[in-house]
């Protein structure tokens, strides 16, 4: 999951580098030793048990909103990129800054409805794990709240760049 741009550099510091992805990628791992336990109790001991498969569910939920915010941050999100080669640079800046203000304005719209829902789920609980199913939905309001503030960088430093300004952070 992690492509260093130097070999020389120690799996630590990618971590630190990369933490959303880091974090991802250890909920990866259990996710897989996971479903291993439940194949291996069902298939092998016909004893299925109930809690692997909820807090696996979970933790794909986790893993991809996680994953969403390092996406976000390094502009990997799947896009078209057929105008980018077609467009000059203030065009494209102009394109960008556009989908960023439309992504904005979505993740503030879900910051507010994940809040909600985090809300109003604070007495429901998981069926096998009892586990109060607003902790879970807290995943939306936070990552929502990180890609905000990503995006909204990444709006300021493409309309820096339409005027010509210095980039943010260069």
């Amino acid at each position: 999951m992690f492509a260093p741009d130097d070999p020389e550099i120690p799996q630590w510091k990618l971590l630190l580098r990369e933490p959303e992805f880091a974090i991802a990628q250890m909920i990866l791992w259990l996710f897989v030793g996971l479903t291993a336990l439940q194949v291996t109790m069902r298939f092998v001991f016909n004893a299925p048990l109930t809690w692997p498969e909820e807090l696996s569910q979970i933790l794909l939920v986790w893993m991809t909103f996680i994953a969403a915010v390092g996406l976000s941050r390094k502009q990997l999100h799947i896009r078209v990129e057929l105008f980018d080669n077609m467009l000059g640079r203030r065009s494209r800046l102009t394109l960008e800054a556009f989908f960023n203000l439309l992504t904005v304005i979505f993740m503030a719209y879900l910051v507010v409805g994940g809040w909600q829902m985090y809300e109003q789920m604070q007495f429901e609980r998981t069926a096998a794990l009892r586990i109060k199913l607003n902790l879970i939905y807290a995943i939306v309001p936070i990552t929502a709240a990180a890609m905000f503030t990503i995006h909204l960088r990444q709006l300021y430093e493409n309309v820096a760049g339409i005027f010509g300004k210095a980039h943010y952070g260069s």
